[in-house]
C-alpha cells in the first residue's frame, strides 16, 4: 500500500464511521457514538452532539479525502486530521456541556447525573505533565545540533521503518501526542464527564492520575526517540522505551480501576 492509498483508505474509514455516528444517534448506547459523561444526561443532548459529531467528521473526512487525491505528504496529512479532529472533540465536549448545564437549570429531571467534584484542584496534574513535557524539549535544546535535517519517527521491532523532518519528528508530533492525556485531564474536575459511563472513578483524582501516568510514558518514549536519532543510543532503546509505557499503562489502568465507582448503574 502506497502513501496516497493510505491515506484515502483513511479518509474513507474516517467517513464510514462518522456515518455510524449518525445512524446511531437518535438513542444513547455504550458503543458508537460521541461519548462522554454530558451526552449521557438526556436523549436530546445526545442527538444534538453526535448530530454534530457525525456531520463533523463527514466533511472532515472529505476534506482529508481530497487532499489524500492532492497527493500533499503524510506529515501535512496527519498534522491536519489530527489538528481538525481535536477540534470537532473539543467544540462537542463545549457543545455537549452547554446542553447539560442549560438542562440542569431549566428542569428538574431526575435522570440528573450526579458526582463529587474533585478534592482540591486538577493544577497540580496538569503543571506536572507540563513538567514532562518542558524536560523533553530541554534535552531538545541541549541535542539540537546532534539531530540530522531527517529523522526517524516510527519503529518496528526491528528498528526505524519511518522517517520525516527534524521539526515534525521532534517538535510537532510529540507536542501532537503529549496533548491528548493533557487535555482529557481537564474534566475530571466536573462530575458531569463521567456520569452515566460504563465505569468511573469514585475520586475524578484517579482519573487524573491515569492521565498523569499516560504522560509520563509518552515522556519516556519521546526521550528515547530524540536520543536515538542524536545518535546517542541504539534502535534497541525504543523496544525498552515500549515496554516502559505498555507497564506504565497497565499501572495506571490497575489504579484506575481499583478506585470505581460501585455506585448502582441507572437505565
Amino acid at each position: 500500500m502506497d502513501l496516497k492509498e493510505y491515506e484515502i483508505l483513511v479518509s474513507l474509514f474516517l467517513l464510514f464511521s462518522s456515518f455510524l455516528v449518525l445512524a446511531f444517534r437518535e438513542r444513547r448506547n455504550p458503543l458508537i457514538g460521541f461519548r462522554v459523561g454530558y451526552t449521557y444526561h438526556s436523549e436530546r443532548v445526545w442527538k444534538k452532539v453526535n448530530t454534530f459529531s457525525g456531520i463533523a467528521n463527514a466533511l472532515v473526512s472529505l476534506f482529508l479525502l481530497g487532499l489524500a487525491f492532492l497527493g500533499v505528504s503524510l506529515n501535512v496529512f496527519v498534522l491536519v486530521m489530527t489538528s481538525l479532529l481535536l477540534l470537532v472533540v473539543f467544540i462537542g465536549l463545549t457543545m455537549a456541556k452547554g446542553e447539560y448545564e442549560l438542562e440542569d437549570i431549566s428542569t428538574e429531571a431526575p435522570e440528573k447525573p450526579t458526582g463529587e467534584k474533585l478534592e482540591g484542584s486538577v493544577k497540580p496534574y496538569l503543571i506536572t505533565q507540563l513538567a514532562f513535557l518542558g524536560l523533553y524539549f530541554l534535552l531538545v535544546v541541549i541535542l539540537w545540533g546532534e539531530i540530522p535535517g531527517r529523522v526517524a519517527t516510527h519503529f518496528s521491532t526491528s528498528g526505524p521503518d519511518s522517517y520525516g523532518g527534524k521539526l515534525w519528528g521532534i517538535v510537532e508530533v510529540p507536542i501532537l501526542v503529549w496533548l491528548i492525556p493533557f487535555v482529557l485531564t481537564f474534566p475530571a474536575k466536573d462530575p458531569g464527564f463521567f456520569a452515566r459511563a460504563k465505569f468511573y472513578p469514585t475520586s475524578p483524582g484517579s482519573w487524573c492520575l491515569f492521565t498523569t501516568l499516560v504522560s509520563f510514558g509518552l515522556t519516556v518514549v519521546f526521550i528515547s526517540s530524540l536520543v536515538y536519532n542524536a545518535g546517542m543510543a541504539p534502535a534497541t532503546i525504543m523496544n525498552y522505551a515500549t515496554y516502559a509505557i505498555i507497564g506504565i499503562v497497565i499501572l495506571g489502568l490497575y489504579l484506575l480501576l481499583k478506585d470505581v465507582g460501585a455506585r448502582p448503574s441507572q437505565p
